[in-house]
């Protein structure tokens, strides 16, 4: 049988996870990017190749979100009709929220397809429900990693939260503060505020 070259270990690998898992679950796929109208968000499965790949070895990175327009409407953004994963919300690569994976997925030509198929399919699963948690713009401000997320603080700003907008901004001047960076920071936030209520 002769050898499969690592961008054909690549296809046989995405063949045989994340394509029929996804499509199972409603995706539908462009290029590397899969994406599944829900309620009112879209979940966004991203497999990003490194940059560093080569003829003998392939990296790849799975990248996740979940997109509501909802959100963006409300902050006054334009909406994403095909958000990709860097337009969403909520984005986390796949390790963060599922277990039994690396950072990365690597292949080559003697790669075991069929067993990294299976940890893909795996830890796609577990990532599936975790973004299934997400139902909408509320959902997403409630899993915001960052107190420095300025487009949460414009959303509780729109949305009538200034008791969380001003816990938030608390947040990070406590853990920002006393960094030199504090008054761009301080800005941002002024500007954020002044524009959410400009907007109202």
């Amino acid at each position: 049988m002769e050898q499969l070259t690592a961008e054909q270990s690549f296809a046989a690998l995405i063949k045989e996870s994340a394509v029929p898992l996804l499509k199972e679950h409603g995706f539908r796929k462009q290029k590397l990017t899969f994406r599944r109208e829900r309620d009112d968000v879209v979940d966004v499965v991203n497999l990003q190749r490194s940059a560093g790949n080569s003829y003998e070895s392939i990296r790849s990175y799975i990248n996740c979100g979940v997109y509501s327009p909802g959100f963006d409407r409300i902050i006054g953004k334009p909406e994403h009709e095909r958000p990709a994963e860097v337009d969403c919300q909520y984005r986390r690569r796949i390790e963060n929220i599922a277990s039994g994976i690396g950072p990365h997925v690597t292949v080559d030509a003697e790669t075991d397809i069929p067993a990294t198929a299976g940890i893909v399919r795996a830890a796609l699963t577990s990532a599936l429900e975790v973004m299934c948690q997400l139902r909408g713009p509320d959902d997403i401000v409630r899993f915001a990693l960052s107190d420095i997320d300025f487009d949460v603080f414009r959303y509780r700003f729109a949305t009538g939260d200034k008791a969380g907008a001003d816990e938030q901004y608390q947040r990070a001047r406590y853990r920002f503060g006393a960094e030199p960076r504090w008054q761009r920071l301080d800005d941002l936030f002024r500007q954020a505020s002044a524009r959410t209520v400009g907007a109202d």
